[in-house]
């Protein structure tokens, strides 16, 4: 994990020093400026991100250190997620809604995992649904997944009317401090501005960009149909903690190909989410051959990356 972290910083350094980054414009935003135009100076942006993405790292190592999901310990996860980001340094070389749609989405994700079976954990369920509706005012992409957290309420056995009511305080509280202190009027509210496909891929980097979300999506699901019958044999817990990555993960791809326009922001979290997958495969899977496909993947992924950087 070391290596394949110091490897991502490395490419991220010699990518900004090539002029291989372009800025992000993640402009869906319906209040606030978004998160690519928070800092100015491109080298603090860079060093914000890692700090954001190595937060993303230790939670994934927390996860699975707490909650066990595969049965093992092991840092094949966090390892991956390393790997996958460093094809794209677009993404991992400055700050952008995309990190902090990861991070909060898994932040959100660890409070979930901590409620299951204790529907008094209002509080926690309280602050999920208040983070996803604040992070709500500078990506509207947010809002899709307060669906996921209110179906998360029933896969953790928490969904009772008192929850719900925690829930629905959650969302209604940024917009009420925001309104109510006069800090927004409802005309500040901006619907986003939509950009057609074609004005999308309009280069060879979006081409390749497009296609290596291709890859990790198909390596994904692939990842998951050969593991999913060793998941559903673990125990309820484990099994809630699974249903939900795997009802973020769909909701993530499918947000990816129906708000195409906007797909960069969903890019970290598929990242995040494939690389748990990827991880339950070879620890489910594990053979003595195992290292010949982990390397092949971490092969490809590296070779993405060259090619981004000559392109």
């Amino acid at each position: 994990m070391g290596i394949a972290v110091i490897a991502m910083i490395a490419s991220v350094f010699y990518a900004v020093s090539a002029g291989a980054v372009r800025q992000i414009c993640d402009d869906k935003v319906m209040i606030f400026p978004s998160v690519s135009q928070w800092i100015s100076s491109p080298v603090t942006s860079m060093w914000v991100n890692f700090a954001v993405m190595l937060a993303i790292i230790a939670l994934m190592i927390y996860i699975n250190k707490a909650y066990n999901i595969p049965r093992t310990i092991t840092l094949i996860y966090a390892s991956f997620f390393a790997v996958l980001q460093t094809a794209t340094p677009q993404i991992s070389a400055q700050l952008c809604s995309g990190s902090v749609m990861a991070l909060v989405v898994i932040v959100s994700m660890t409070l979930m995992f901590s409620v299951f079976g204790d529907p008094a954990s209002r509080r926690r369920v309280f602050l999920v649904f208040f983070m996803l509706s604040s992070a709500a005012t500078v990506q509207y992409a947010f809002i899709l997944y307060i669906p996921v957290f209110l179906l998360a309420c029933g896969q953790m056995r928490v969904f009772t009317l008192r929850t719900s009511l925690a829930a629905l305080l959650g969302i209604a509280t940024p917009w009420w401090i925001l309104l109510g202190f006069g800090i927004i009027t409802p005309a500040d509210i901006r619907i986003p501005h939509f950009t057609g496909v074609t004005e999308v891929i309009n280069s060879l980097d979006t081409i390749l960009l497009v296609s290596t979300i291709a890859f990790t999506v198909i390596l994904t699901l692939t990842a998951y149909a050969l593991s999913v019958l060793k998941l559903i044999t673990y125990n309820a817990r484990t099994r809630a903690c699974n249903g939900l990555l795997t009802l973020i993960t769909f909701v993530t791809v499918v947000a990816m190909a129906a708000d195409f326009t906007n797909f960069i922001t969903y890019l970290t979290l598929l990242n995040c989410c494939s690389a748990f997958f990827l991880g339950h495969l070879f620890v489910i899977r594990n053979s003595p051959r195992a290292w010949v496909a982990i390397i092949s993947i971490t092969v490809i992924y590296y070779a993405i990356y060259i090619w981004t950087i000559i392109a």
